[in-house]
């Protein structure tokens, strides 16, 4: 059996307001191509929001193009940076 790596195209993303979350986030960069996943991180001790998270692509392509835009969400400007990976 072959394992496929599916969507290892990753951006992560500072600046995110405490009121957008994983949905928000999936929603807003499908307009660049397939998201196969999000993430927004919050402290395990308050819950509170900690204005990072992760967005990834299905394809390198898509992932590009979201990189060369400026972005911002709720009044706030995002602040997006390639995320390495070892498989590529």
């Amino acid at each position: 059996f072959l394992t496929m790596i599916v969507g290892k195209y990753v951006i992560n993303i500072t600046n995110i307001p405490w009121t957008v979350g994983r949905h928000e986030l999936w929603l807003y960069f499908s307009q660049f191509g397939c998201v196969t996943n999000t993430f927004v991180a919050f402290d395990k001790l308050t819950g509170l929001h900690q204005g990072y998270g992760d967005v990834t692509f299905l394809k390198k392509k898509c992932m590009n193009a979201a990189l060369e835009c400026k972005h911002s969400l709720e009044g706030k400007d995002l602040v997006l940076h390639k995320k390495e990976n070892k498989i590529d």
